[in-house]
Formats: structure tokens, C-alpha cells, sequence
């Protein structure tokens, strides 16, 4: 209950950063691009749903990833359609909750999808470009643009003062693997870059440890 865990908080002396969200199983063939427009739906509410559990916590920002948007197979979705669903129902909720900061975290691959809808960075910027709302951003987190086969102070660096959120990690970057690794651990010259080009953007955001 989001009021329980507001005055968890309170009794604490802390505070809520954001929500992060995460989508049941029942989306296991996507979330916000489901192809049964009914569970599309539902998924959308659910994402909205979020924003008012943020205002009960006092925070203004909401993190989406999903485990299901995208696809495991050749022809198996219309890449265009996939994406427009995506556009529309981001663009419904930043009307929606405006005084909301909406954030996408893109991951390339995953155990429950092998091809997302969004799979790098310059993807989630040019969802960015297609949403075209101011209180749209991103959450980058360091091993998922690894994944991908990015340097993550470039990608930083391209994102500038949309980045919202971004979450400390490394990792060995075998494919699909997300090792979950103690920032620096593994890649300390690109974890030193990191830092610095958060500096060079003056990152006021949040800073995870995932």
C-alpha cells in the first residue's frame, strides 16, 4: 500500500526518489504494445496507476521498463506498429500526469525477450524525438548500454538534460548476460568516464545502485 510505505518512509526520515515500475507476467507478449488491444490497455492503466502511487510518495518521477515489449522472432510483430503503440501510449500518460517525469530504461536483450522495441540508446532518443514531450526522458542504466555494445559516457553525452535517472552496475557484457556487478568492478576506465561526463552534463538526477 503506497500509504503504508509513505509512512514507512516518513518514520525512517526518508525519501522516495522515484517508481520504478515492473509489468506481471500476464504481459509476457508485451506491455504497452500487447497485441490484444484489451491487455494494451490495461498495461497503460497500470503505467498511470503508477504516477498516483509517486504523488502519494511525494516524488515526480516514474521509471518504466518492461521484460515484454518486443519480439523473439523474425515476422513475428509489425516493428512499426510496435512502435507507434509505444509513442502513443508514452504520449498519453505525459498528457495525462504533466507534472510527472516519465523515464524509459532500454535494456537490448533479455531472458524474456530477445529483441526489444527500444534496444539502445540512440533508439530511446529518436523515441524521444517521436514522443515529443518535454517531461519525457530516459534512465540509463550502465549494464544495459554495455549489452548493447555501448561506451556509456558517449551515450551519456547524447542524452544530455534528458537524462533522468541512471543506474551504477558493470558487468563482463556477454550477450543476453546482466551480471549485476559492483560499479567499477570490471570496467573502471569506462565507470571513471561515466562519472565525468555526468559532470560535463551537470546531472542533477537520480544516481542507482541496480
Amino acid at each position: 500500500d503506497a500509504k503504508e510505505a509513505k509512512q514507512a518512509l516518513d518514520e525512517a526520515n526518508l525519501v522516495a526518489g522515484a517508481v520504478c515500475l515492473r509489468y506481471p507476467s500476464t504481459f509476457a507478449r508485451g506491455a504497452m504494445n500487447h497485441p490484444d488491444p484489451k491487455l494494451r490497455r490495461e498495461a497503460i492503466e497500470i503505467t498511470k496507476q503508477a504516477a498516483e502511487v509517486a504523488k502519494i510518495l511525494g516524488c515526480s518521477e516514474v521509471v518504466v521498463w518492461s521484460a515484454y515489449d518486443g519480439y523473439d522472432y523474425p515476422f513475428q510483430v509489425d516493428y512499426k506498429d510496435k512502435w507507434n503503440q509505444i509513442v502513443e501510449a508514452f504520449q498519453e500518460c505525459c498528457d495525462a500526469y504533466p507534472d510527472i517525469k516519465w523515464s524509459l530504461e532500454f535494456k537490448p536483450t533479455d531472458e524474456n525477450t530477445r529483441f526489444f522495441t527500444v534496444p539502445s540508446t540512440g533508439a530511446a532518443m529518436l523515441l524521444l524525438k517521436d514522443i515529443d514531450r518535454d517531461n519525457m526522458g530516459l534512465t540509463l542504466d550502465m549494464g544495459h548500454m554495455l549489452m548493447a555494445g555501448e561506451n556509456p559516457g558517449q551515450s551519456i553525452a547524447m542524452v544530455g538534460d534528458k537524462l533522468f535517472g541512471i543506474q551504477l552496475n558493470d558487468g563482463f557484457t556477454r550477450l543476453a548476460a546482466e551480471d549485476g556487478m559492483m560499479f567499477g568492478s570490471v570496467h573502471p576506465s569506462l565507470a571513471l568516464e561515466a562519472m565525468y561526463q555526468l559532470r560535463q552534463i551537470d546531472y542533477k538526477g537520480h544516481l542507482y545502485f541496480d
